[in-house]
């Protein structure tokens, strides 16, 4: 019995689109940190946690209409696609494969994105505090911990009072 994956490759595909559009993001990200373009930056960010939301719901979709497929295929839980191609015609299996494939070098290529972004965000923080410190500034304020306490706002880690603040 040969299934028909259409719609399974069509989530496949949406996932992927939102998964590009979310490196460009982020990329784009990178570029307004480098700038120092906080407004643009939090616009960026907006958009970002947006596109994550529909990239979480559209990995929900394919993994429902991946499992329709198996369940119409009679393939035991969890359907994995390996036991699936085995049902496909080889050029559509091929063809699925490339699409996850590239989904999942395109999401590597975020997370990649994102861990630069994360140390080059820390730097500007660096480079932000040595300026106040230097300019003479005795207090910087206080933050809250993550347990809700007063904490002094210059720690050893600059990101973590971001994390703190955000």
């Amino acid at each position: 019995m040969i299934l028909d994956p259409q719609a399974w490759q069509d989530s496949l595909a949406a996932e992927t689109a939102c998964a590009e559009r979310l490196l460009g993001l982020t990329d784009h990200q990178q570029t307004l940190l480098i700038h120092r373009k906080f407004v643009e930056l939090t616009h960026n960010l907006a958009n970002q946690q947006q596109t994550v939301e529909q990239l979480f719901a559209l990995t929900r979709q394919r993994t429902d209409s991946q499992q329709q497929l198996a369940r119409v295929g009679m393939i035991p839980p969890p359907g994995g696609r390996l036991e699936i191609y085995s049902r496909l015609a080889p050029s559509k299996a091929e063809e699925i494969e490339r699409i996850v494939q590239h989904l999942q070098a395109v999401m590597d290529s975020c997370q990649r994105a994102f861990r630069q972004n994360q140390l080059l965000l820390g730097k500007s923080i660096e480079l932000a505090q040595q300026v106040l410190q230097r300019s003479g500034v005795v207090s910087t304020g206080r933050t809250y911990g993550a347990k809700g306490k007063e904490r002094a706002f210059a720690t050893a880690n600059p990101v973590s009072r971001w994390q703190a603040v955000i």
